[in-house]
């Protein structure tokens, strides 16, 4: 859903040079990370 719906609205996250690790619990932090984990 994250995915299809970031594309479909194409959304801009803030750019993050943090390279969070994506987990369930943490996810929402940050955006920016979670999108490009998923390309």
């Amino acid at each position: 859903g994250f995915f299809r719906r970031t594309i479909r609205m194409k959304l801009k996250y803030e750019k993050c040079d943090r390279n969070c690790k994506i987990q369930k619990k943490n996810r929402n932090k940050c955006q920016y990370c979670r999108f490009h984990k998923c390309l």
